[in-house]
C-alpha cells in the first residue's frame, strides 16, 4: 500500500509504502513486492542496477543498502528479479543482516535524504504511532464546555485548550441534526442537567489535532458532527469494522467534510488508523 497523507507527514518523506508481512512471506524469508512496493525499489535502485536471477549467482549485485528506521543503522540485504521477463521483484528477509520482521507485523519503506529506510513494528504499535487522535486533555472540557451555561467552565476551555474550538458551532450542529445522533437517529440520548437537551458531543471528523499542520480551519460547521456518547468514543477506540462503518455513514450524509483538506475517504481511515492493510 501506497504511504497515504498520515505517513507522509509522519515519515518527513514525499512516496512510501507498507503492507503485512504474512505467514508465507515470514517462512521463506521473502517477500515479492507488490506494485507500489516494486515501484519505490526500482526507483531507487535503478531497474537496470538489480540482479536477475538467482542471488547467488552475482551476490555483489544482488546486495542493497538500507537504512533501518528508526535508529539509521545501515543493513545489506539481498533483491533480486528472479525471473528473466522481470515479472516479480523479490526482497529477501535476513535476521542476520537486521530485518526479519515476524510475520502479522507491518513493514515500511520510505525514501529519504537519497536513502531508502526500511522497518517494521507490530500491527497495533503501527496503527497507534500512525492515528492521528491524540489524548488532547482539552477534549473533555470541550465537551463539558458545550452543554454548560455561559458562566460555568468557559474558562477553563481558554485556558487548556491547545486546539482552538468555537462552542457556538458545536451547538450549531446540535441544533442541525435536531438533537439526535448524527449516525443513527435511534440511539436513545439522556438529558443534559445544565442544557436540559438530550446529550451529545461535538465530532471532528478531521481530528482538530491536524490544524497544526493545516491553514485552513477544521473548526468549520461541515467538519463537527453530533454523536452520542457511544458512537464517539467507538470511532475512537472501536474495532476497526464498526469505526469505519461510522466514518463511512457520516461522509455519506455529509461528502463535502471530505473538501476541506482535498481527502479521499481512505485518507479519513488512515488519520484514525483502520485502513484495511495488506
Amino acid at each position: 500500500m501506497q504511504f497515504g497523507k498520515v505517513q507522509i507527514e509522519k515519515f518527513q518523506t514525499s512516496t512510501g509504502a507498507y503492507s503485512i508481512v504474512t505467514d508465507r512471506e515470514f517462512y521463506d524469508s521473502q517477500i515479492t513486492a507488490t506494485d507500489s512496493e516494486s515501484e519505490i525499489l526500482q526507483h531507487h535502485f535503478k531497474k537496470e542496477n538489480i540482479h536477475i536471477g538467482p542471488k547467488k549467482s552475482n551476490p555483489d549485485l544482488a546486495r542493497k543498502k538500507f537504512r533501518l528506521y528508526p535508529s539509521g543503522e545501515e543493513i545489506f540485504l539481498n533483491l533480486v528479479f528472479p525471473k528473466p521477463e522481470k515479472s516479480e521483484l523479490r526482497l529477501y528477509l535476513s535476521k542476520m543482516a537486521g530485518f526479519k520482521p515476524q510475520a502479522g507485523h507491518v513493514w515500511f519503506m520510505f525514501e529519504k535524504t537519497n536513502e531508502l529506510w526500511i522497518g517494521a513494528m507490530p500491527e497495533k504499535v503501527w496503527r497507534s504511532e500512525n492515528s492521528v487522535y491524540r489524548n488532547d486533555i482539552s477534549e473533555f472540557v470541550y465537551q463539558e464546555v458545550i452543554h454548560e451555561t455561559n458562566d460555568i467552565k468557559i474558562q477553563q476551555l481558554r485556558e487548556r485548550d491547545v486546539f482552538l474550538r468555537n462552542r457556538k458551532l458545536a451547538l450549531h450542529r446540535m441544533q442541525l441534526s435536531k438533537y439526535k445522533c448524527e449516525f443513527d437517529s435511534q440511539h436513545n440520548l439522556f438529558i443534559s442537567r445544565y442544557s436540559q437537551k438530550p446529550y451529545l458531543e461535538a465530532h471532528h471528523l478531521l481530528p482538530i489535532s491536524l490544524q497544526k499542520e493545516h491553514n485552513k480551519s477544521l473548526d468549520v460547521l461541515d467538519n463537527i458532527f453530533s454523536l452520542c456518547p457511544f458512537c464517539h468514543r467507538a470511532i475512537h477506540h472501536a474495532e476497526n469494522n464498526l469505526a469505519r462503518n461510522i466514518i463511512h455513514t457520516l461522509l455519506i450524509k455529509r461528502p463535502t467534510v471530505l473538501d476541506i483538506l482535498n481527502l479521499q475517504q481512505e485518507d479519513v481511515y488512515r488519520y484514525y488508523s483502520i485502513e484495511t492493510i495488506y
